[in-house]
């Protein structure tokens, strides 16, 4: 991302950030659906 930027590519720079910003959703996502299996309390809190 350094080396994109220190380059100007900021087409190379746009795709990283999207990239990450997805696998930070994903992650998001999947932490959410394991803690709606682990915790029963967050069940109860529908």
């Amino acid at each position: 991302m350094l080396n994109a930027l220190r380059n100007q590519d900021m087409y190379l720079a746009g795709d990283i950030l999207l990239f990450m910003s997805m696998l930070t959703i994903v992650g998001t996502m999947i932490s959410d659906l394991v803690m709606y299996w682990v915790d029963p309390r967050v069940r109860a809190g529908l």
